[in-house]
């Protein structure tokens, strides 16, 4: 496993594997934040897809280990739904990201049998903490 250093400032370790993760985010600052976090974190980048359709035809043409998914998404799709549909159509497993808390959408959001929740706004080392604790189920 190599080493490497985070952007704040900590030494961590490279993942094991490297997986294929699909961004799925609508807003489009947030989306390359989550990128260069993740390729700084060591993980490669199958496609960031800004609606639950460009989602599901990504996921149809390009490798993909773990969605994050934001949960609300502009369009006739949330994010609950694309990870449903990932996870049926692709068995990809998806980690949400939101701002949204309330029972009913969580409720929805644990239905779909997420690998992990990422509350907004979030740090770096979070996101490769929810990735390395997501790893230990899909390898």
């Amino acid at each position: 496993m190599a080493t490497r250093v985070s952007s704040e400032g900590r030494t961590a370790q490279a993942p094991a594997r490297t997986l294929n993760l699909l961004i799925v985010e609508d807003e489009a600052l947030v989306a390359c934040y989550i990128q260069d976090v993740l390729e700084e974190s060591g993980f490669r980048i199958a496609g960031v897809a800004s609606s639950g359709a460009e989602a599901i035809s990504l996921a149809s043409e390009v490798p993909v280990d773990l969605a994050l998914v934001d949960i609300k998404l502009a369009g006739p799709m949330d994010g609950i739904e694309v990870a449903r549909l990932l996870r049926e159509r692709h068995d990809v497993p998806s980690i949400f990201l939101s701002g949204l808390q309330d029972p009913e959408t969580m409720a929805r959001a644990r239905a779909t049998d997420p690998l992990g929740f990422l509350p907004k706004p979030f740090r770096p080392s979070q996101v490769y903490n929810a990735l390395e604790k997501a790893l230990e189920h899909i390898t």
